[in-house]
């Protein structure tokens, strides 16, 4: 029912953790792998991993491992993926078990085309440090002029995003690959691809919000969330003024319907 897509990227410490995460579940049908260009010998697990599990796990790494950046690879593995829904898990996190169980349980799941849930914090060697519920748990508090607890009953899951990128990681979102296509799939930010694309995917889809904790997000000091602020910032500022304008034509066009 699920393809789950993994781009690779100097993880090898991770990666076989993350793989063996997606396998726990019957529900994923298969496993798709790039390797980004990795220096530290990911490859070669990768390659171990889709050789001792050939039916599920299939390494798509290109014969010229060059370094292309998480959004292309991502691209790349939704475009070769067998399912119409795909999860999508970074190397260096893994997946609850029973994460997608509780996915197709839940009443919203049918009519929904991405969904997003609740993260679990854990350190280098695994280990729980801490959790994060959806935007209740966000890094920074919200304004109290938002109603957040209103919000979240009223569903108005893109505002609330719109203010900060309370699902944190592509690890948090399942969605369909049509509604991939519908978005011309991930844009080429570095720091802030998943915040875009969960935008586009909550203006443009039908959101769910699944309140189990899915996903463990892996804190370690090479998490491209803690490269310099500057430049976080610049790339936030330019994909929200894009996201502004877009969704504002949206609406409009949508009005003259």
């Amino acid at each position: 029912m699920f393809s789950v897509v993994i781009p690779i990227y100097n993880h090898a410490k991770f990666v076989r953790q993350a793989i063996w995460s997606a396998l726990r579940s019957p529900l994923v049908h298969e496993i798709l792998v790039i390797d980004d260009g990795s220096q530290d010998g990911s490859h070669k697990i990768a390659v171990e991993m889709a050789a001792a599990h050939s039916g599920r796990v299939r390494d798509l790494t290109p014969p010229s491992r060059g370094n292309r950046g998480a959004p292309e690879r991502l691209n790349e593995l939704v475009a070769l993926a067998r399912c119409e829904w795909v999860a999508v898990l970074n190397s260096d996190d893994v997946f609850v078990s029973g994460r997608f169980e509780a996915i197709v349980r839940h009443p919203e799941f049918p009519d929904c085309d991405f969904a997003f849930g609740n993260l679990l914090l854990i350190d280098e060697r695994g280990a729980l440090t801490g959790a994060k519920r959806g935007p209740l748990d966000s890094w920074t508090p919200f304004r109290p002029s938002l109603e957040l607890l209103r919000m979240l009953a009223e569903r108005r899951f893109m505002e609330l995003l719109y203010e900060q990128n309370h699902l944190i990681t592509t690890s948090n979102m399942v969605f369909r690959k049509s509604l991939h296509t519908r978005l011309g799939g991930f844009r080429p930010y570095r720091y802030v691809h998943d915040w875009d694309f969960a935008l586009r995917a909550m203006l443009l889809g039908r959101p769910a919000y699944i309140r189990r904790f899915l996903t463990g997000y892996r804190i370690h000091r090479h998490n491209t969330i803690l490269e310099t602020e500057a430049k976080g910032n610049n790339e936030t500022r330019t994909m929200l003024d894009r996201f502004r304008e877009e969704s504002a034509r949206f609406a409009d066009t949508r009005g003259m319907v």
